[in-house]
């Protein structure tokens, strides 16, 4: 496969990324995060708060690098280890998603839910072509 087109998959994916930053923002104020964790302990509060802050600058971060610099992450062995790693892990949100998440609400939301399976498929098959290129 040609590097050229892996690092246009790398851009897309970049860009998908940048959705997803401002999804998860959207996704808090829909499902309501402050009043349905207002009962909650404020250590667990605060922990949620942080990991969401971590998740979405892992995920900032990484759309960054895959926009400015795609070919660092084909160019060398370590690129290829991180384009590895990110495969297993879009891979793995279908399968946290498909078998997890509330089956009732994932109906109800049915539209939702697949451009998400697919976006999260999209991801994974990008970085997995990206890390096994040779």
């Amino acid at each position: 496969m040609d590097t050229t087109i892996l690092e246009a998959g790398l851009r897309f994916a970049g860009l998908i990324m940048s959705g997803l930053v401002v999804a998860n923002f959207v996704a808090a104020k829909r499902f309501e995060y402050a009043k349905n964790l207002a009962g909650s302990e404020v250590l667990v509060r605060q922990i949620f708060y942080v990991h969401c802050a971590y998740i979405v600058a892992i995920i900032a971060s990484l759309a960054l690098l895959c926009l400015g610099w795609p070919g660092m992450l084909l160019n060398d062995g370590m690129g290829r280890v991180l384009c590895a790693f990110f495969g297993v892990f879009w891979a793995s949100r279908v399968v946290v998603q498909v078998t997890y998440y509330d089956k009732a609400r994932r109906g109800s939301d049915r539209a939702w839910d697949v451009f998400f399976l697919l976006v999260f498929l999209c991801l994974g098959l990008i970085f997995t072509l990206a890390a096994i290129y040779q």
